[in-house]
């Protein structure tokens, strides 16, 4: 699958609009509606996102941490057919873009035979265009319009904002749910100051991508996933070190099976379970002793997935 930035001129596609901020179960029903078109119709299947997310530009105060970055979103969607993520540069130009001239530059960028969007897909300035024009537009330019319902799980529709609340409450069963997939973090293990090793549990120090949700504070059963493609059981801690501040947010994964030199490499976590909340101890010997039944409470769980 290729990623492009703000290309100019494509091959007839189908085509998928949407910002796909976690590609969660309603993003994969667009993704899904869109291959299913593709494949009948023998058209490559596009998305056009956009990158920042808009609310950088229009309101930065209420600019939500995002659930997947790039190189996230577009491993998932690989996996859904998706031949060509397009990243469309998300600025006040296009801020104050007239609808009108969105869909001017859809048909000439891309000439999309279909386009699929969702129910709540807007665009142009001041959201004023929506599936309903486009379909309009469409009708008179060549490309027929899908838009697609809302998903509803447990009563409430599947959405960016929603995972990000219970991701912030640590509920990583509904978390995974929603997203149908696991929530992940990828990022470099650098060195950091070794505290964990002078405990008895070596850590993988790892970095955090820049503007990248977290769940809450605490301890966490997670798959920790090397760059040659091998899986390792890892409890991971994620939070400030209330019991030895180091003042900032760190991810530190202890693998569980194997001693493992990491320092350098890139690392993928997969979440699965959350342990505790994040809490302080009156001293160093008792953080030890929880850290150690963290690690027991992490194998008794891995052994129960077998």
């Amino acid at each position: 699958m290729k990623i492009l930035r703000d290309p100019k001129r494509l091959n007839p596609c189908v085509l998928v609009l949407g910002m796909f901020d976690g590609v969660h179960r309603g993003h994969q029903a667009l993704l899904m509606r869109g291959d299913e078109l593709a494949q009948e119709m023998v058209y490559p299947l596009a998305v056009c996102s956009f990158e920042p997310h808009p609310l950088r530009v229009l309101k930065p105060e209420k600019a939500p941490a995002l659930l997947t970055t790039l190189p996230e979103k577009a491993r998932i969607m690989q996996t859904f057919g998706v031949d060509g993520l397009c990243i469309t540069t998300f600025d006040r130009a296009r801020a104050d873009q007239t609808p009108e001239d969105f869909m001017a530059e859809l048909v000439e960028v891309y000439a999309p035979v279909v386009v699929v969007c969702g129910y709540n897909f807007t665009f142009g300035k001041g959201g004023a265009g929506n599936g309903k024009l486009l379909r309009e537009y469409g009708k008179k330019h060549g490309f027929r319009t899908v838009i697609v319902p809302e998903v509803i799980i447990e009563g409430a529709t599947v959405s960016s904002t929603r995972i990000r609340k219970l991701l912030a409450e640590g509920d990583i069963p509904m978390v995974s749910r929603l997203l149908g997939h696991a929530y992940t973090l990828s990022g470099k293990v650098e060195n950091g100051k070794q505290l964990g090793r002078t405990m008895g549990f070596p850590t993988a120090n790892v970095t955090i991508p820049k503007g990248k949700a977290l769940p809450a504070f605490g301890v966490y059963d997670c798959w920790l996933e090397t760059a040659d493609g091998s899986y390792h059981p890892a409890v991971v801690n994620v939070g400030r070190h209330p019991t030895l501040p180091e003042g900032h947010v760190t991810v530190e994964a202890h693998v569980l099976d194997e001693q493992l030199d990491l320092y350098g490499q890139r690392v993928r976590l997969s979440f699965l379970r959350h342990q505790r909340p994040e809490q302080r101890f009156d001293s160093k010997e008792a953080l030890q002793t929880q850290i150690a039944m963290d690690a027991e409470e992490a194998k008794t769980y891995f052994a129960s997935l077998i």
